[in-house]
């Protein structure tokens, strides 16, 4: 089947062999389209907007789904809008600090990203896209890395994911561990803010892992650094390209009481500490960062990084290596984050058991129809298959909603809706045309049937064989020879080729009145 149109006209397309039709309409991508920017609307004229946003920002919906759901054991430290606030960590909205630059809602105040706040209500304020969230530099606790590399990284370029946290082994992911401590002086090793842990690699059962020597191979799953690697218990897919993403956390290794020294991605659900000045803990700072597989560019120091789909992190530690200069790892740190697409910072629920079963955490991006595979075409090897020609391809099912000729489980189940109206009957009804008439209606009847009308002692009073499209059937309260029954309980027999029913009927006649003639 072919379109009779272009996607960017809002059309309806009629199937009339299927009996369907589907409505189509090209959509906005997120973020800002600004001044001299063009799209075509809805009758497919190309025009020139101004300020423009896409319905929601591009956001459709977020959703959380554990495997049981009476054991709910992961949170998130919930956004809020105090300015000054650790707690107000995603910077979506349109506020500006006069006093203070820092707490600005970004890219404020020429050139607000997230103008209405659609971002904030990702999981009640839990997750947010990478480039809406606070830089270090503000309380010490934001986990985007720097102005620079929110500006770096593009709303529009994030996609729909599912984010799956399991206690399936052979599902984790091979992470690196980023440093979240503010202060190099009381970080393990002394390490700077946002690089990788200076503490032993870790398996999947916490112990050591096997050390190597670095691989030059930057798709090489199984490399393994000595120091600074872990497991997150999950895994992150591209819903748009079907990739397998790379995903990075964190902890602050000075928070040893909130497990921030251990390697382990185990938050804790305290959010702040008595001690010092209502210190910011965030459950042991262990931030997650779902990075996207892209290629970020840095014209100022001609910097080109190419972050893959998941290659067990090979790349993102090649790149964070590079610390035998700080001035080396302080400018490749930029565009490592800024490759990032999303971030949370989770916490535990007190009193419940950790990691206890699975939970997946799904974002949905409206984003417009074209092509979204990561790598070009000429890069893909022979045996690869080519579907489409890489453009998005959609499934549905008409299973559940369309109409079937006969389905006999139904029209048993319908025979549960036959009733006799009015019942009870006391002496008058609307459905009478005359003063001598009596009349009630046995409805909802299958097109095929007969009906048997019976008194208590089981004498049949009346029968009906009824082969019509019409759903009901009149009954002149009248037996067989026409004579009017007496006021009583009779019951009523339905039966059919898909099964019987039987209802009891109350009735109280009237005494006939002939002085209304």
């Amino acid at each position: 089947y072919k379109s009779d149109t272009t996607i960017n006209v809002n059309y309806e397309q009629l199937f009339l062999d299927l009996g369907i039709s589907i409505s189509l309409e090209q959509v906005y991508r997120p973020g800002r389209y600004g001044i001299g920017s063009t799209f075509p609307d809805s009758q497919g004229i190309t025009k020139t907007v101004y300020e423009t946003f896409a319905i929601n920002n591009g956001l459709i919906q977020s959703s959380t789904k554990y495997a049981d759901s009476s054991r709910i054991w992961l949170s998130g430290v919930r956004d809020n809008d105090v300015p000054s606030s650790a707690q107000n960590w995603i910077r979506a909205g349109e506020y500006k600090d006069e006093q203070n630059s820092e707490y600005n809602d970004f890219n404020m105040p020429a050139n607000p990203w997230d103008p209405n706040s659609n971002y904030e209500t990702i999981e009640n304020g839990t997750w947010a896209p990478y480039c809406l969230c606070a830089s270090d530099n503000q309380n010490n606790a934001g986990p985007a890395h720097s102005l620079l590399s929110k500006q770096m990284s593009l709303i529009e370029k994030i996609a729909s994911v599912d984010i799956v946290i399991t206690p399936d082994k052979n599902k984790w992911t091979r992470s690196p561990v980023i440093e979240m401590c503010h202060d190099p002086v009381l970080s393990e090793g002394n390490i700077e803010r946002f690089s990788l842990r200076d503490a032993p690699s870790l398996d999947k059962n916490g112990n050591p892992a096997t050390s190597t020597e670095p691989s030059n191979n930057p798709n090489d799953a199984n490399y393994i650094k000595a120091t600074g690697m872990g497991w997150f218990p999950g895994y992150a897919i591209n819903l748009e390209t079907g990739e397998r993403l790379n995903i990075m956390f964190g902890e602050d290794s000075w928070l040893v009481g909130e497990n921030g020294r251990d390697m382990l991605w185990n938050p804790t659900s305290d959010i702040f500490g008595d001690w010092p000045d209502n210190t910011t803990l965030f459950g042991g700072k262990h931030y997650v960062y779902i990075m996207g597989h892209n290629v970020v560019v840095w014209e100022q120091y001609d910097i080109t990084l190419l972050f893959p789909a998941y290659d067990a992190a090979a790349a993102l530690v090649h790149y964070l290596d590079l610390d035998t200069l700080p001035v080396i790892q302080s400018i490749y740190n930029i565009p490592i984050y800024a490759s990032t697409m999303y971030t949370g910072i989770p916490l535990s629920v007190e009193g419940k058991e950790w990691l206890s079963n699975e939970v997946k955490i799904k974002i949905r991006i409206a984003k417009p129809y074209q092509r979204y595979f990561s790598n070009p075409l000429d890069t893909l090897p022979d045996s690869y298959i080519i579907e489409n020609n890489n453009y998005p391809m959609y499934t549905f099912s008409t299973a559940g909603i369309a109409t079937t000729q006969y389905d006999s489980e139904k029209a048993e189940n319908d025979l549960d809706l036959i009733n006799v109206v009015p019942n009870p009957y006391y002496a008058y009804c609307s459905y009478e045309k005359y003063p001598l008439d009596n009349r009630v209606k046995i409805t909802n009847l299958p097109q095929k049937c007969t009906v048997t009308i019976y008194n208590v002692n089981g004498t049949r009073i009346r029968q009906f064989t009824k082969d019509s499209p019409i759903t009901s059937l009149d009954w002149d309260l009248k037996n067989h020879a026409g004579i009017p029954i007496a006021g009583g309980v009779y019951l009523i027999h339905i039966d059919s080729n898909d099964g019987e029913r039987i209802i009891k009927w109350f009735g109280s006649l009237r005494v006939v009145d002939l002085n209304t003639f």
